[in-house]
């Protein structure tokens, strides 16, 4: 016979939503601590939270076509950022992810870190930041940094970048109330809820630049080698036939948004967690001085720049921005010992998952070392997650983890950081995200004499 699903929470109607609002680190611990599987429900959303790797393998690899992204989460996705590649499904999934797939081979990824560097070397160009310490909220630069990135590597041209940041501006009111929306997707529509015309808003904002965007680019018959010029020029291998300007306007927004904001919330976990541990930033420092010295990034140093890529692992890890998702059974199943019906809504948790103690010991601690290759021999494939897994994981990857790199070590060679006891709280909603800003004290690097440069110690 199968086992019950244990339930986080039986009280009516609103389940564990008021523990969720209180302190949802928390209540996914108490999740957690149920079992590898348990039932999580938050008013009108009720979903199997599976925290076990293993299970993270069954719905998003092995069995993954029993499970579809339907349901709320994905309707609201939808709504936000179109049928582009994170959201569609079947064989116009199949169709876009072939186009859009040779555009981020590695080789392709090299080939734009010199164009990176440009990037983030004009976003770090900090004037305000001088050689004395001073209190900067780092997290709220943090997304025009990576928005300046990403805009350059799919825009390309300084007009569509322009167009880009007004479609930033409003994806943080979107995304903030896609989550609630999700929450609340069976209450009625005439119902007020906070944020609804804003989110009605922001999207018809997003909607018409983006649509603006492409059709400016095809007027123009302007020729390079950003993606979204790639993409208009892309046909289909099997059809012959190239995208629309709703499918390249629901392409085009879904790798904005979702590769901005992901990598920038990563960014600031990163340079908090950072602050909160200096023995790490010392080996990050001493690391980047050996391999760059004084001189700017080049793809041949993206492998010798080890610890810094273990930084942005680690935080991704402990505050994975995609800190869940959400799939819908479309049959009878089982996982485990736990019988899954049909039309279930199950949520690997990759908060949860990334901190399974029988994966990673000491698991709340921050370690970048982790991801050393000698110490990872072993673990379980699904027990690091952030960025999905199967044939849905995410096609950025390589290009979110090579910017991260850079940024970081960048940063490092211009700044000296400290904690100033600043708490940062985590906001669960789209993304895990800091919730009020990442304060730290910052001041500008004095130049350090080449006889003190000694070797990485790491």
């Amino acid at each position: 016979m199968p086992e019950i699903i244990p339930n986080t929470s039986n009280l009516p109607i609103l389940g564990a939503l008021p523990s969720f609002l209180y302190d949802p680190m928390a209540l996914l611990r108490r999740s957690q601590r149920l079992g590898d599987i348990s039932r999580l429900k938050l008013g009108m959303l009720d979903a199997v939270a599976l925290h076990h790797p293993d299970h993270v393998d069954h719905v998003l690899r092995e069995h993954h076509r029993r499970y579809t992204k339907d349901g709320p989460f994905w309707a609201q996705l939808r709504e936000m950022l179109g049928n582009g590649l994170p959201t569609s499904t079947g064989d116009e999934w199949r169709r876009h992810r072939r186009m859009i797939q040779p555009q981020f081979h590695r080789q392709r990824l090299e080939s734009l870190t010199d164009m990176v560097v440009e990037v983030l070397a004009e976003a770090l160009d900090w004037h305000d930041v001088t050689s004395s310490w001073q209190v900067i909220d780092v997290g709220a630069r943090m997304p025009h940094l990576t928005m300046s990135v990403v805009s350059t590597a799919i825009l390309g041209s300084q007009g569509s970048r322009a167009r880009a940041r007004t479609i930033a501006q409003q994806a943080t009111v979107v995304t903030e109330y896609s989550f609630w929306a999700m929450i609340t997707h069976r209450l009625p529509s005439w119902l007020p809820f906070p944020g609804r015309d804003r989110f009605a808003r922001g999207m018809a904002t997003m909607r018409r630049e983006g649509l603006k965007l492409i059709e400016e680019r095809r007027l123009s018959r302007e020729e390079g080698d950003d993606l979204l010029a790639l993409l208009i020029a892309a046909t289909d291998e099997e059809t012959g036939e190239g995208m629309s300007d709703a499918q390249l306007l629901d392409e085009t927004m879904s790798l904005l948004l979702a590769g901005y904001d992901t990598t920038s919330n990563g960014l600031q976990w990163s340079l908090h967690l950072l602050a909160e541990h200096p023995r790490a930033w010392e080996h990050l420092r001493e690391e980047c001085d050996s391999v760059l010295r004084d001189a700017s990034p080049r793809a041949e140093h993206l492998p010798r720049l080890r610890y810094a890529r273990w930084v942005m692992q680690e935080a991704l890890r402990l505050y994975p921005p995609a800190w869940w998702l959400p799939r819908l059974a479309t049959r009878d199943d089982h996982i485990g010992d736990h019988a899954i019906a049909k039309g279930t809504i199950v949520a690997p948790m990759m908060f949860t998952v990334h901190r399974h103690a029988d994966f990673w010991p000491e698991p709340e601690r921050f370690d970048p070392e982790r991801f050393d290759p000698g110490r990872s021999v072993g673990r379980h494939p699904m027990a690091w997650v952030p960025f999905g897994a199967g044939p849905r994981k995410c096609i950025g990857q390589e290009l979110s983890l090579m910017e991260s790199t850079l940024a970081l070590a960048m940063f490092t060679q211009r700044f000296e950081l400290q904690s100033v006891g600043h708490t940062v709280r985590p906001r669960f909603d789209t993304a895990l995200r800091p919730g009020n800003g990442v304060r730290l004290h910052v001041r500008r690097r004095r130049p350090m004499e080449e006889s003190k440069r000694g070797p990485c110690q790491i």
